[in-house]
């Protein structure tokens, strides 16, 4: 298997071109594109001739997952979409990782909070070094969080570098040690700082905007995979990084093949292409797990599905026709149809892996009758009103087919629009105010400061009607230094976002997957991304 693996990771993958997608596609990403239909030939000759030569040097293990989109380039702070993530973590590692029982350190030796919760000193193992052999120096740390502070870049850790609007200082203490002074205590901030990801200084020649920067494509970073090679919209292959400071990973190759299609990823699992896929159905879950061939792992996935207001829509400034809408969804029913067991329902904006998530809180609730008097009362009884959903993402279809029955059933139609990644987070994170609704999903592991509040305060978005009150809980919800006050205000903010109805959580899924049986330590750290460590990985 090894052997058909490895293969398909340079070769395959280009024939399956009509089949793939991609996020934010540029016109050298055409032009690229164009050239691997003309040059194919040359390129399967050259594969051939590299194959021959590794397989003269010993079989390489390898780990080919397929990825429903591509990534844009290879900037960690310039992707933040799941599957952009997901395929840059070998790449990059992390400071460190605050868990619920433990941190794990990777690039950072330690970090120091004041008593006054108002400065952070953080140091660097000594010794670190890029993949092309530079040391990683607080020079590297400095430069990262001043290209986080020009938001010009869009970079994504700009919680980092601002807090509550305003700047974070930081400074250079020596070679490996930066101090950070906050503008106010917060007890969210070590957790937000442990996931910023650094990038090198000296390949962006220090040069902070980075925005279209030719770098953004070197793929120079930390972690236990260095870039091999990179075809956009076909595939990604890593290989190990034998100097990696934790010790160089088992497995010697690790490829994403783009197949956004998800009956072509069985097709390739099973003719033995790929060894690992997600599974987003309880009789896939149900056909792996009676296979002594393969090993499925499940776990909470630590995200929210959600259905979306669009606050830039006419027809849904009227509260009570978004009233109107909730009243007439079912949550359990959507996931009994579009999930299949695979996930619970949602009852707040935080998830089940989320820290100071509160279970008591009351979700919305279907109530037929009324969602039928709010829609003849608002006019929206017979009306059509439209909803986008990302065709490459797991249950997005399912969930919207069962969401537009739900409200047919009181009288309201909906069109449901499919569109793949790229065209999907354009138009849904953008200003047009010719669509209702939309479906999405966002991660909502560990402190609720890290990704969710930047879900309503403007930083991944700006369609989402959030009020000055409750973007005031959020700002305070950072700014407390106890955790109990820390509680009641997350519970606060739990209450007052279902009040406003400015989405709908829908659920909370669990992470499924599925790998061949020679794969073993998946399991090793159940957190998404994955994996988050692949050194614990192994291929018998």
């Amino acid at each position: 298997m090894r052997k058909r693996l490895l293969s398909f990771a340079l070769c395959a993958a280009m024939a399956l071109t009509a089949m793939t997608g991609c996020g934010a596609k540029t016109e050298d990403t055409a032009a690229s594109s164009k050239g691997a239909e003309t040059g194919s030939e040359a390129a399967k000759a050259e594969e051939e001739e590299t194959e021959a030569a590794r397989e003269a040097d010993g079989e390489e293990k390898g780990l080919v997952i397929p990825s429903a989109s591509c990534v844009a380039n290879l900037n960690p702070l310039l992707e933040s979409y799941k599957e952009g993530v997901i395929m840059l973590n070998p790449l990059y590692d992390p400071l460190y990782v605050i868990d619920v029982n433990e941190t794990r350190y990777y690039l950072a030796e330690s970090y120091e909070v004041s008593e006054d919760g108002t400065s952070v000193t953080l140091k660097l193992k000594d010794g670190l070094k890029w993949h092309d052999g530079e040391p990683i120096t607080a020079d590297d740390v400095i430069f990262t969080m001043d290209v986080n502070a020009d938001t010009n870049n869009g970079a994504g850790n700009t919680n980092v570098v601002i807090l509550n609007d305003q700047p974070v200082k930081y400074e250079k203490v020596d070679d490996l040690t930066v101090k950070i002074t906050l503008p106010m205590a917060s007890a969210s901030y070590p957790a937000l700082l442990g996931e910023l990801t650094l990038i090198p200084e000296h390949v962006y020649g220090g040069n902070t905007s980075i925005v279209g920067a030719e770098a953004n494509m070197s793929g120079i970073g930390s972690g236990p995979y260095k870039l091999r090679e990179f075809k956009q919209d076909q595939y990604l292959i890593l290989e190990k990084n034998e100097d990696y400071y934790m010790g160089a990973p088992d497995i010697d190759t690790v490829t994403f093949r783009i197949i956004s299609d998800i009956s072509a990823q069985e097709v390739a699992l099973m003719n033995g292409e790929i060894n690992l896929m997600e599974l987003s159905s309880a009789p896939a879950v149900a056909k792996y797990s009676e296979d002594p061939n393969y090993t499925v792992v499940m776990y909470p996935e630590g995200r929210v599905n959600y259905l979306a207001v669009n606050k830039f829509c006419e027809t849904v400034q009227d509260p009570k026709v978004v009233e109107a809408v909730f009243a007439a969804l079912d949550a359990q029913e959507i996931i009994d149809g579009a999930y299949g067991g695979m996930a619970v329902p949602a009852n707040t904006v935080l998830s089940n892996m989320t820290t100071f998530y509160d279970e008591s809180v009351e979700g919305y609730s279907q109530d037929i009758e009324k969602a039928k008097q709010l829609a003849a009362e608002t006019g929206i009884e017979g009306s059509t009103m439209t909803l986008y959903f990302n065709s490459e993402r797991a249950y997005m279809k399912e969930s919207a087919q069962v969401i537009q029955q739900q409200l047919k059933n009181v009288g309201i139609n909906l069109e449901v629009i499919p569109l793949e990644s790229t065209g999907f987070f354009e138009k849904v994170f953008g200003t047009d105010g010719d669509y209702e609704f939309y479906l999405n999903g966002y991660a909502a592991v560990g402190d609720p400061d890290t990704v969710v509040a930047g879900m309503y305060d403007g930083t991944w978005g700006v369609n989402l009607a959030v009020s000055d009150e409750l973007l005031g809980l959020w700002q305070e919800a950072r700014s407390v230094f106890t955790e109990d006050e820390r509680a009641a205000i997350y519970k606060e903010i739990q209450e007052k976002t279902k009040e406003e109805m400015s989405c709908y959580p829908i659920a909370y899924p669990n992470y499924v997957f599925v790998t061949t049986g020679n794969v073993k330590g998946t399991d090793t750290i159940k957190r998404t991304p994955i994996f988050e460590d692949y050194t614990k990985l192994t291929i018998e």
